[in-house]
């Protein structure tokens, strides 16, 4: 039977689920994000401003969708200090509430929000005085389930930035996805394309999805990592059950149509792409090339027995990258 994993008949909303406004250390107002990312096609963004979680509901309307979330840093503390250093390694999570109205900060800690100031203290809402984050695999960990039973699907971001390896990463459990692009970085000369760090934790037995995002604080960082969410139609419940269910794809400009599984064989369509490739848990990848760079291909990969998992990528002529989550052949074939 044929299963439609990227569903070609179903809408798909461009979304940016990583930015920070001046209610953090952004130069944008809420209100300009969603004007300038409008504009470009964007009917999703995330509000993840450092450490607090503001009330964006206000911006969303029949075309767009503001959702609820704020990014927090665990980080070492081997000199003492609470501000980050260009030599400290850190942990950053953003943290997407599946309930619009879910306004209270999971794990605050008041002695690392740097970023409130009087005109939003009183907007601010938070658990605890002071929850005391505990860089370590278990600290990390404590955090994620906390905030995953408050209601928020938590990524990790940009592990390059976070001076990170696998002997860190790979202890964080319980995450729903990882940033495997950052633009924001990757504007900055640190080079943030981390499929990889994604195939870590698939080989890890992690079963996450992965996501390209802005982390959008400045106008360089616009516009350059975003994905395309797959749902029948933009609503808050709607779009944040099919991000829980990974029904999206990560890019940086390469589009993906459609993606079906049946049988042993997934089929891909694809535009500015010049190839498309599978990949999964073992070293049996395939390649295949499009007919037309600059049009619409269909591909097809035989998936060899005994693979637990597939993902795709397709590479347009420019370098940039589309990226699909993983999929675990025992869930989608069963």
């Amino acid at each position: 039977m044929k299963r439609l994993l990227l569903d070609g008949n179903k809408p798909y909303y461009k979304a940016n689920l990583h930015c920070h406004t001046v209610n953090s250390d952004g130069d944008y107002t809420p209100e300009e994000i969603k004007a300038l990312y409008k504009e470009q096609g964007y009917a999703v963004v995330a509000f993840t401003d450092h450490e607090h979680i503001l009330d964006n509901n206000a911006l969303t309307d029949e075309s767009f969708l503001a959702i609820t979330a704020c990014e927090i840093a665990i980080r070492e503390f081997p000199d003492g200090s609470t501000r980050t250093h260009p030599m400290m390694r850190v942990c950053h999570l953003n943290l997407l509430g599946k309930d619009p109205h879910r306004l209270l900060t999971p794990c605050y800690s008041k002695k690392l929000d740097h970023f409130l100031n009087d005109n939003i203290v009183d907007k601010v809402q938070f658990d605890r005085d002071d929850y005391e984050r505990v860089y370590s695999g278990e600290g990390i960990s404590e955090i994620i389930r906390i905030a995953n039973e408050s209601g928020f699907l938590v990524t990790y971001n940009h592990p390059r930035w976070s001076l990170e390896n696998a002997r860190q990463y790979l202890g964080y459990k319980g995450l729903w996805a990882v940033e495997i692009y950052n633009h924001a970085c990757n504007e900055m000369g640190l080079y943030e394309y981390d499929i990889n760090v994604y195939d870590d934790f698939l080989r890890d037995g992690q079963r996450l999805a992965c996501v390209a995002a802005d982390d959008a604080h400045v106008a360089r960082d616009l516009f350059g990592g975003f994905v395309m969410i797959n749902a029948d139609r933009l609503d808050y419940a709607t779009i944040m059950q099919a991000l829980e269910n990974h029904d999206f794809y990560a890019s940086t400009g390469p589009v993906i149509r459609e993606l079906s599984l049946e049988e042993n064989v997934a089929t891909v369509t694809f535009e500015k792409g010049v190839y498309a490739t599978m990949s999964s848990n073992d070293r049996r990848g395939k390649k295949a090339v499009a007919d037309d760079p600059m049009g619409e291909n269909t591909v097809s990969f035989e998936i060899p027995a005994g693979t637990e998992y597939v993902r795709f990528d397709v590479v347009g002529a420019d370098g940039t990258r589309a990226n699909t989550c993983a999929y675990f052949l025992d869930e989608v074939l069963k």
